[in-house]
């Protein structure tokens, strides 16, 4: 299943994206932004006119422009909470799940590094 923070994510609106969750194993929960990209940039107006769509519109918005999830943080894996843990185990988990599921397409793993040059380059460009 796939939720929002206030505990949905209308089916008939993101289906795309609902449907990619087959792809998940049962018991996971991922943290990450739900985004729309538009000419290789994020557009919250995509976003905002997928949220309110319906019907036959939904399906060609879903087509036109698909939803993607960027997971940065994975808080449960196999039915297992794991915020006890610090977050670079639960990166690695995370990591390893996108690999051993070859989670691509509607998922996309947010890039992550511990070198201050490459985050300076990657927050000014």
């Amino acid at each position: 299943m796939v939720q929002s923070r206030r505990g949905g994510l209308p089916r008939s609106r993101f289906s795309d994206l609902v449907d990619a969750a087959a792809d998940l194993p049962d018991g996971v929960v991922m943290d990450g932004e739900l985004v729309v990209w538009v000419e290789g940039q994020m557009s919250l107006e995509a976003l905002q006119r997928r949220a309110v769509s319906g019907g036959r519109s939904a399906a060609g918005l879903a087509w036109e422009m698909p939803a993607h999830f960027i997971a940065f943080d994975v808080l449960q894996l196999e039915g297992h909470e794991l915020l006890h843990l610090p977050y670079g185990e639960r990166r690695a988990r995370l990591e390893e799940l996108f690999s051993d599921r070859g989670l691509g397409a509607r998922w996309t793993l947010c890039p992550g590094t511990t070198d201050p040059a490459t985050a300076t380059e990657w927050l000014t460009s």
